[in-house]
């Protein structure tokens, strides 16, 4: 399973625009494999990603919205976009002028593929 992880994130980790990528335990935050640009602290970016998509899934259901699938935040320096993935949590991160169509498309199919 964990050769899948590293492909998933090898994969999202190539496309134009990305810093990296990384899967976490959507409950603990924690980091089950990452690849990240120098200076992207995964560990910090597991548990800031996993508690806000728990927190927005949780909100969404409570509204009325249903299932939270995709959770994506805009910053001065990029992107971060969460994906569900069953009891994981696919983070991507971004560079201000990527490609989000692109990036939020590979992002969601890698999910389905790891849920």
């Amino acid at each position: 399973m964990s050769e899948t992880f590293g492909a998933v994130v090898e994969q999202l980790s190539r496309i134009p625009g990305v810093r990296g990528a990384v899967i976490a335990e959507k409950d603990a935050g924690v980091a089950v494999v990452q690849e990240l640009a120098e200076g992207v602290n995964g560990n910090a970016l597991a548990a800031l990603a996993a508690s806000l998509f728990r927190r927005t899934a949780h909100a969404g259901r409570a509204s009325g919205f249903g299932a939270v699938s995709l959770v994506q935040l805009e910053a001065a320096g990029g992107h971060l976009l969460a994906v569900e993935a069953g009891e994981l949590v696919l983070v991507v991160v971004a560079e201000q002028g990527a490609q989000l169509g692109l990036i939020r498309l590979e992002a969601a199919r890698a999910g389905k593929s790891l849920a």
